[in-house]
């Protein structure tokens, strides 16, 4: 159906994305694996998670959000770069 992945470096930063299928889309199971693996990330040490997401995808910017990331002003290749800082408290 689709797949979530990160790119971890050794300064405890990962690179984020997911792809789900088009049969598979708008049922929430990018939102469950994105808030999934965000988790596992924070709980592994990562503090900064980042992903990049073209400002017209509106259904990938609400799975970003919903795994806690926020949009920044800052774009890459035409995207914008969604980040979350920190630890959980």
């Amino acid at each position: 159906m689709g797949t979530v992945q990160a790119t971890v470096a050794e300064d405890r930063c990962a690179e984020f994305a997911w792809v789900v299928g088009s049969p598979w889309q708008g049922r929430g199971f990018a939102s469950e694996a994105a808030r999934g693996l965000v988790a596992w990330l924070r709980g592994q040490g990562v503090q900064t998670i980042t992903a990049h997401i073209h400002p017209d995808h509106l259904a990938s910017a609400a799975v970003a959000a919903g795994a806690g990331l926020a949009a920044t002003e800052e774009e890459q290749d035409g995207e914008v770069r969604w980040r979350l800082v920190g630890r959980r408290p």
